[in-house]
């Protein structure tokens, strides 16, 4: 007869290796998508010469179309096998790069084939996302807060390595990088598959499609943490994600004459203060109350954008950006975990759908607005809005439950 001990033993070897095979896919689609958001800011602005409006306008169109497929993605994820479809969507994802990359040979790169391309790439991404995010759930067990922090940070190791490949474009040739960017993904899947299936909840998939969307957002708008947080992470992403993807490239070009290896660089350098972010939080998990430190990072935020609008020194931007991206880890990790702590199994592929979409739908309206601002102002002011946006999230949710919010019992995660 199997001892308790052993059986214990055995579950512990069963998730480490799940989050071994969960880590690996993890980190080539994210590795993989940094890739992809380089070289669409890169081709746009140095490439194409496009204007800041011209920008914004095109992550607008980019965003749009898979923000609104997002709750559909949150249906899919739960009524379906979570891995099968994780395995379809890495298959498909190699598909735009090579297109991309075939566009690159013939010399017909132009706005609306980028913006085609990146467009299908964001549908997939918001088709598997949710999922890719409650299978965690099932895949950690009782390590929750652990698992999500440890991912996201392995992410950003990703994240950062893809980088650092896109920057090399000139050097390694732009085919070669969308090459190596489909080779990722399809490498993804064999890792993905290696995860065990996970059943869809039965209750969901007897439901019409419109009726679970309407059931989800019903839900959400009635949670009052789950409204208020997914509300305010709303606001912060309006200008800082959008200052982010649209200002930043364009303080890097104009303001400091910067080419597209100080782009990949300080991108890098963003990507590794999350990773410090997330493997640092290791040290403190799990956190009892993750909503206090969310909110005081949303206040912290503030200096730094004043410092970079203030025009400082190169080596203040490389320091701006590093402390910007740990503040980005944090906040991230910390709104994600409640989500996916306070979240019943039934609806939690969907409240991560609409928390996903009111994390990412900022960014397109954010950057076309963003866009208008450095055409009339410059790229500098815009920067401002963002911190007027941080300083409302932290006073806005002092006064919410975010604030009071208790992470649960680590046993019952």
């Amino acid at each position: 007869m199997i001892r308790m001990s052993d059986r214990s033993v055995s579950a512990l070897h069963r998730t480490s290796y799940q989050l071994t095979w969960y880590n690996s896919g993890n980190a080539l689609w994210m590795g993989s998508f940094s890739i992809q958001q380089l070289l669409v800011i890169w081709i746009l602005v140095g490439v194409l010469h496009e204007t800041p409006e011209r920008v914004g306008f095109a992550q607008m169109l980019i965003s749009i179309p898979g923000l609104i497929f997002m709750l559909w993605g949150g249906v899919i994820g739960d009524r379906r096998d979570g891995r099968q479809l994780l395995i379809q969507a890495h298959y498909l994802s190699a598909i735009p790069p090579l297109v991309l990359a075939i566009a690159s040979i013939y010399g017909l790169i132009g706005f609306w084939l980028l913006v085609a391309t990146a467009l299908s790439a964001g549908l997939l991404n918001s088709a598997s996302n949710p999922a890719r995010n409650t299978i965690l759930n099932i895949v950690a067990g009782k390590k929750l807060q652990f698992a999500i922090s440890f991912s996201t940070g392995i992410g950003s190791i990703a994240s950062i390595a893809g980088t650092k490949v896109a920057g090399e474009l000139d050097t390694l040739g732009l085919e070669n990088v969308l090459y190596l960017q489909a080779a990722m993904f399809i490498l993804g899947a064999f890792f993905v598959a290696r995860l065990a299936p996970v059943p869809p909840q039965n209750q969901v998939a007897r439901k019409p499609a419109i009726d679970t969307i309407r059931d989800g957002l019903t839900h959400v708008w009635n949670f009052k943490l789950a409204r208020d947080l997914i509300g305010l992470n709303c606001l912060s992403g309006f200008f800082n994600a959008g200052a982010w993807l649209v200002a930043v490239p364009f303080i890097i070009t104009r303001v400091y004459a910067g080419d597209a290896v100080l782009l990949a660089n300080l991108t890098a350098v963003f990507y590794f203060g999350s990773l410090v972010a997330n493997f640092g939080l290791l040290r403190f998990m799990p956190l009892v109350k993750p909503g206090r430190l969310y909110l005081i990072m949303q206040l912290s935020r503030i200096p730094v954008l004043a410092i970079l609008w203030l025009e400082p020194d190169l080596w203040l931007v490389w320091a701006a950006i590093a402390y910007w991206g740990f503040n980005m880890g944090i906040t991230t990790t910390t709104s994600r975990l409640m989500v996916q702590e306070f979240a019943s199994p039934e609806y939690r592929a969907r409240i991560m759908s609409i928390y996903i979409l009111g994390m990412m739908s900022a960014v397109p309206v954010g950057s076309l607005v963003l866009g208008f601002i450095i055409g009339i102002w410059g790229p500098l002011d815009a920067l401002i809005p963002g911190m007027v946006a941080s300083a409302l999230v932290f006073f806005l949710g002092w006064r919410t439950d975010i604030w009071e919010y208790r992470s649960p019992d680590p046993g019952n995660s």
